[in-house]
């Protein structure tokens, strides 16, 4: 394997570089948006050599070519120093869901860099979502896996490198959350300091856990997660923090890397209860059980 570092493309263009005026240029081309290249003439022994403007520019081509085969790779050049989603359930429970994070750039993006994502844990349709934002404009969407959607936003003002940039994005999704227990899924697609997930309804919640998504199945079904979340509360370590006479709830996620996904599960008064009726319920042996009464009801009536 071949390791392509920024140090091992600093000394071609430093010694083929034409004297001072084409590092002040490099400087000041590197502040600013763009993606261009430079091309250098070496001597007749040689045959003209194309050198790509700094790792940034591999690591679009890479990303590019992964994209063409199916593999989604994040822009690795912006750094999220806290976020917060804020869940806010309506009279008639519906959602309208926030996510503020405060970024820093350390590099130019470009269109198709910058992306949101939206799911609910499990494969209920979510393409049909209300997306807004005070500070990015929308620049497309797809829906790669069924209940989750990909958005492609662009800041509408220019971003300066290394100083914090905070973006805000809300959405609503389609459906409802009168049900006892309410999900949503959160996916880590930058590298994030602290994230917090919090829900306020007007009605109080019992507890919430927020955990990693499994791995397998690939498709999450409702009862999965709810059999998951029911688990992670009996060996979770880190309590929700309950506030607002109950309305209010909130979860952290610390230490989380580029590519995980979480599930966050929030249960109104007495959910826990009414979720693990309902799994004994709709378990084979609950199905089973039914199923026998109704033939023997329909045998003695």
């Amino acid at each position: 394997m071949i390791r392509i570092t920024w140090e091992n493309m600093v000394a071609p263009i430093t010694e083929l570089s034409a004297g001072p005026v084409g590092r002040d240029r490099t400087k000041r081309n590197a502040s600013k948006f763009h993606t261009d290249t430079m091309a250098f003439v070496l001597p007749a022994s040689h045959s003209p050599l194309l050198l790509l403007k700094g790792p940034s520019m591999v690591w679009r081509w890479l990303r590019a070519a992964m994209e063409r085969v199916g593999i989604y790779l994040p822009f690795a050049g912006v750094i999220c120093v806290d976020g917060k989603q804020t869940i806010s359930i309506d009279e008639e429970w519906r959602a309208s869901i926030t996510t503020k994070r405060r970024l820093v750039f350390i590099e130019p993006p470009s269109a198709g860099d910058l992306r949101d994502t939206y799911g609910l844990g499990f494969g209920r349709p979510t393409s049909s979502v209300i997306y807004s934002s005070p500070d990015a404009v929308e620049l497309g969407r797809e829906e790669r896996t069924p209940g989750s959607v990909t958005l492609y936003w662009w800041p509408r003002d220019p971003v300066d490198l290394y100083t914090l940039y905070e973006h805000e994005n809300g959405w609503r999704p389609t459906t409802t959350f009168n049900g006892s227990a309410l999900c949503v899924e959160y996916r880590c697609d930058m590298r994030t300091g602290a994230f917090t997930i919090e829900c306020v309804a007007p009605t109080p919640f019992e507890t919430a856990v927020v955990f990693k998504r499994p791995r397998w199945p690939r498709q999450l079904t409702a009862r999965s997660v709810i059999d998951c979340a029911l688990k992670r509360l009996q060996t979770t370590v880190d309590a929700p923090r309950i506030l607002d006479d109950g309305k209010r709830i909130e979860c952290d996620i610390r230490g989380s890397s580029v590519g995980q996904r979480y599930i966050f599960v929030a249960f109104r008064k007495y959910g826990v209860a009414d979720c693990e009726q309902w799994l004994q319920d709709t378990s084979m042996l609950g199905r089973a059980r039914r199923t026998v009464d109704g033939w023997t009801q329909a045998l003695s009536g």
